[in-house]
């Protein structure tokens, strides 16, 4: 079971906020939910949330990105968003009424429930094309090698196979259907890029800057419909609209908007 919740935050005043504004989101979270705190302070990967960076009322994510800023204006109404699997959570914050007031950075923050999603299985709609918006910069790795890494290596375009290996492996943790055989070369001649309209991006985490990539892209599947193959590919990114893509995905990165753009074959 999936849980999604929506919320709305104001800040009494004007605020400059950390340069990954998701930092705001789960400060409010870890207030209302010790169970959320307890899994965002350990080093388990692939965890069962994501949090999202906090938007404007038009849905666009307020970033630090190159020169720009991120602000926050005081008294008007942005909002965040949080996937989670645990139902402990879900009480937790419940159990709260839903709403927090918290202080940070000599500024005071009110944050309450507006939206509540309880997903029992993830629903796909069969289509020949997908259309995948990045709406926070992405970080995709390649599998790591077994030789002594210092870096992180990340790619600047959605490989398809290091795309859906991605989800699959969150997937995988969770759900007890497991999905196996699409990140190899079936993912390239079944799950093709048409089209898009990308950009290697730089934010900042921590005071580390951090480059991924942003944008969208239009995917062809070319399997047949009901084969194996294909329905997994459409539960993965139906799966990735609540969990995100790639590393640090838990803190706002890689927050993608998966849909269908054809119901042709």
């Amino acid at each position: 079971m999936i849980f999604s919740i929506t919320f709305q935050v104001k800040s009494d005043h004007d605020v400059l906020l950390p340069p990954f504004t998701s930092k705001l989101s789960r400060s409010i979270l870890a207030k209302i939910s010790p169970t959320y705190a307890k899994i965002m302070e350990s080093e388990e990967p692939f965890k069962p949330v994501r949090v999202t960076v906090i938007k404007d009322i038009d849905g666009n994510p307020v970033l630090a990105l190159g020169n720009k800023k991120a602000v926050m204006k005081g008294g008007e109404v942005y909002k965040f968003s949080f996937s989670f699997l645990y139902s402990d959570i879900f009480d937790e914050i419940l159990r709260n009424g839903g709403e927090v007031k918290i202080e940070l950075w000599n500024v005071n923050f009110s944050a309450q429930i507006e939206d509540v999603k309880v997903v029992e299985e993830i629903e796909y709609y069969d289509s020949r094309f997908y259309y995948i918006k990045f709406i926070t910069p992405t970080l995709l790795q390649p599998p790591r090698p077994p030789f002594k890494r210092k870096r992180n290596r990340f790619v600047l375009f959605p490989y398809s196979p290091l795309l859906l290996l991605s989800i699959a492996r969150h997937w995988n943790k969770y759900m007890d259907h497991k999905i196996v055989g699409i990140s190899g070369s079936k993912a390239l001649y079944y799950f093709r890029e048409v089209s898009y309209g990308l950009k290697p991006i730089t934010t900042y985490y921590d005071g580390k800057p951090v480059r991924g990539f942003q944008g969208w892209i239009i995917f062809e599947i070319t399997a047949k419909r009901n084969t194996k193959i294909r329905d997994n590919i459409q539960k993965l990114l139906n799966y990735a609209n609540f969990f995100g893509v790639g590393k640090s995905r838990a803190i706002g990165f890689g927050e993608i908007l998966a849909r269908p753009i054809s119901s042709n074959n």
